[in-house]
């Protein structure tokens, strides 16, 4: 995957007062090219002498130098490319900037996987066929492993991650039980061969047999679980790192005596997560077997806030990772891969980390806007404040106190797939809302 270069846009104080005096926050604007924020700003005569010209621009200079805030040290490890000035945000608020990348915000990854005893089946046996696989290799499970495998070193070095499976089965009493706290617990991946690395597949457990326990799937109880544990879980343990949720899964949710595990309440549970402070945002994999759940599987990835653009809980095209139409081992083995590599580039290209106010004191929110611009060359693009990221779009984190910026999914589909994309954060100006 590909991350969008990221500029942070930082607004020298002499600028605000004139720049930002009448703006404009109708969606749609457009952005103003350089030749006409240099039409727009032209207000000498044209009769006055050019030695004249010469000193007014001296003046202003000086004036704005005088008044500027001190950056030095801010921008010191910033290359010099990097670094851009004059930023027109509207035609109303022709904003001076001073532009510095950033970096994506790490990322915490917690995979929680369906152990019920039908991951031992084939994929393409029919689901009438209650027997595991007779080649042990073509078992979901086996392809689940073979996924992760996969998908394990290719996680960046700075992110954090973990794995727990679900039910903790043992025998036929700890059907519907599930581990309080992952099996591997969440911690920094670290370098290529590193221990955590190891440790999410050494941990996974052996394929289940004809003759195991009848395993169910409680996935409710296990999501709740999950979101306690990362309740509990302080910021400084995962310094800086969003939050995620990979839940995989093959069919409904079973061991009906919990009322954890009623599709609106897993639903109900995986939304309150994406609310809390900070935000669980929940991505959903359904394998063969899980036909009869993708309804509820495509509402828990909605209130997950992973859902891409245009989804639709009836199909064809869900809001979750939807893989029941490759049922052969061979297919679903390609297609759960990308799907986990899909599920790792949405997570780190679209977070990005607020950067301290290079002015110095608090920074006001509420001017706070962000800009995409297509590697194509074609017009930048003002993204629209949206925190229910309806369409197009960003959002904070937190309304209030927030640490990131997040890309709606419908904005984050076309960025990651922009290999020259860039996104400004301009500070200074009131924002875009819907």
């Amino acid at each position: 995957m590909n991350r969008p270069r990221l500029l942070w846009t930082a607004l020298a104080a002499a600028a605000l007062t004139a720049a930002c005096s009448s703006p404009s926050t109708t969606a749609g604007n457009g952005s103003l090219s350089g030749a006409d924020v240099k039409a727009d700003s032209k207000t000498a005569d044209a009769s006055d002498a050019a030695a004249d010209d010469v000193e007014s621009d001296a003046e202003l200079t000086d004036a704005i130098s005088a008044d500027a805030p001190d950056l030095s040290g801010f921008f010191d490890d910033v290359p010099a490319d990097a670094v851009d000035t004059g930023v027109a945000f509207n035609p109303d608020a022709a904003c001076n900037a001073i532009a510095a990348q950033g970096k994506p915000s790490p990322v915490s990854l917690l995979f929680v996987l369906d152990y019920s005893w039908s991951m031992c089946m084939d994929p393409s046996a029919p689901l009438s066929d209650l027997n595991c696989a007779t080649d042990p290799t073509k078992a979901k499970w086996s392809i689940l492993v073979a996924a992760m495998k996969a998908a394990v070193p290719a996680l960046p070095d700075d992110s954090y991650c973990g794995m727990v499976y679900f039910p903790d089965v043992k025998d036929s009493a700890t059907v519907c039980t599930v581990a309080t706290s992952p099996k591997v617990p969440l911690a920094l991946t670290g370098a290529a061969g590193s221990t955590q690395r190891a440790l999410l597949i050494s941990s996974l457990p052996p394929l289940l047999g004809d003759n195991s326990p009848i395993a169910s799937t409680p996935t409710g109880d296990a999501l709740g679980a999950m979101y306690s544990y990362y309740a509990a879980t302080p910021e400084t343990a995962l310094p800086g790192a969003s939050r995620y949720v990979v839940l995989i899964t093959d069919g409904k949710p079973t061991c009906g005596s919990s009322a954890a595990n009623a599709p609106a309440a897993i639903t109900a549970a995986v939304g309150k997560a994406n609310g809390a402070v900070p935000p669980v945002h929940t991505f959903v994999v359904g394998v063969p077997g899980s036909e009869g759940a993708r309804t509820t599987l495509s509402q828990a990835a909605k209130a997950g806030g992973t859902a891409p653009a245009n989804c639709s809980d009836t199909g064809p095209n869900y809001c979750h990772f939807d893989m029941t139409a490759y049922p052969t081992p061979a297919d679903l083995a390609t297609h759960l891969s990308a799907a986990l590599a899909a599920i790792k580039g949405q997570a780190i290209g679209c977070d990005y980390k607020i950067p301290p106010n290079p002015q110095g004191g608090s920074t006001n929110y509420t001017f706070v806007n962000v800009r995409y611009t297509p590697g194509d060359g074609s017009s930048p693009q003002d993204l629209i404040y949206d925190p229910t990221c309806a369409g197009a779009g960003w959002h904070f984190d937190d309304p209030t106190t927030p640490q990131h910026i997040l890309i709606c999914p419908t904005s984050c589909t076309a960025m990651t797939a922009d290999a020259n994309a860039k996104l400004d954060v301009l500070f200074g100006c009131p924002r875009v809302e819907k």
